[in-house]
């Protein structure tokens, strides 16, 4: 009766080098140690570092990629990754200079300190423009896009002309018009909110069109898709953006109620346009962060498993056909 169970036994250990033929036994491309840099190319991946001593399966298992293979190879990599953070930085330039509006406006309310120039709102618009441009990129970042994930990134990027356009209308028009475009608007006060909803949309749009192939881009970096890092989502950076809409839509309904409540109603909106402004300029930086790691993922295409070792079975089949 123990001989059986010596037989299984035999059975079990020997299982396990059967399965080892098929386990890549040399690196056969390009693969430098995650500590020292020396590369590893020729060596088992049962042994360690000729430099520094780390073990190769540490290397492996901290920049392999082992879903590489399976991503579509981009069409113009270096391309896509630049107009990845065109997109982005373009669109916070544009927040930016809305931001050294309203400072300067600040500054001249409270201290008497009149500086404002005229090329700040040209400079938001031509990152607006830098933005469009680059969002271009993203509408077929490869072959096997489906057509309607093309038309939609391309109707996301077609709402940057009325985005433009609104833009350069509050703040190189109703801004000007204005004393003060915060907090003393002027006669123009409702049709500026009405503006910046409007604007709420154009934008919402464009991250509506351009979210799959940016996520899609996204997830080309291992440590984004296995959860390593945190993520800024294009949605939490629209809601904060939406709260801001909020507080405008809340100054529309102001110019509507009975007298005595319309001042409350106007330091509510200034509130909460201040508060989803602030949240959206802190998200569009993360996703700044985020577009500029992802630039040499994007350019250089994580290494997959077959970039660095060949099974003994695809050894002996290669030895074969020679």
């Amino acid at each position: 009766m123990d001989q059986p169970a010596q037989d299984d036994e035999k059975d079990t250990r020997v299982a396990p080098s059967d399965d080892g033929l098929t386990i890549a036994r040399q690196l056969t491309g390009e693969l430098y140690c995650i500590n020292c840099g020396y590369n590893l190319r020729g060596l088992s991946i049962r042994s360690n570092c000729s430099e520094c001593g780390v073990p190769i399966r540490a290397t492996i298992l901290g920049i392999v990629d082992p879903h590489a293979d399976e991503l579509v190879p981009l069409g113009a990599p270096r391309l896509v990754a630049l107009g990845l953070n065109a997109w982005s930085f373009g669109a916070i330039i544009a927040v930016l200079m809305v931001w050294v509006l309203r400072g300067s406006e600040v500054f001249n309310d409270m201290f008497g300190i009149a500086w404002s120039s005229p090329l700040v709102p040209w400079v938001g618009i031509g990152g607006l423009v830098v933005s469009m441009l680059g969002s271009a990129t993203m509408i077929r970042p490869h072959r096997r896009v489906p057509r309607l994930e093309v038309i939609r990134s391309a109707l996301g990027v077609s709402l940057y002309a009325p985005l433009i356009l609104i833009y350069s209308t509050i703040y190189l028009r109703y801004d000007l018009m204005a004393p003060s475009p915060l907090l003393d608007p002027g006669e123009s006060s409702l049709s500026r909110s009405i503006l910046r909803v409007m604007l709420f949309v154009c934008v919402a749009g464009i991250m509506w069109g351009l979210r799959p192939q940016a996520l899609g881009l996204a997830v080309r970096s291992v440590v984004v898709r296995t959860g390593r890092v945190d993520r800024q989502s294009l949605m939490a950076v629209l809601a904060s953006l939406g709260i801001a809409a909020i507080g405008d839509l809340i100054h529309i309904v102001s110019t509507f109620v009975a007298f005595g409540f319309e001042d409350v109603l106007s330091i509510i909106s200034v509130v909460v346009i201040a508060l989803g402004s602030v949240l959206f300029s802190v998200g569009l930086v993360n996703i700044c962060i985020d577009t500029l790691r992802l630039y040499p993922i994007l350019v250089r295409p994580g290494v997959g498993l077959s970039d660095i070792f060949e099974t003994n079975r695809e050894k002996s089949k290669r030895t074969t056909q020679k």
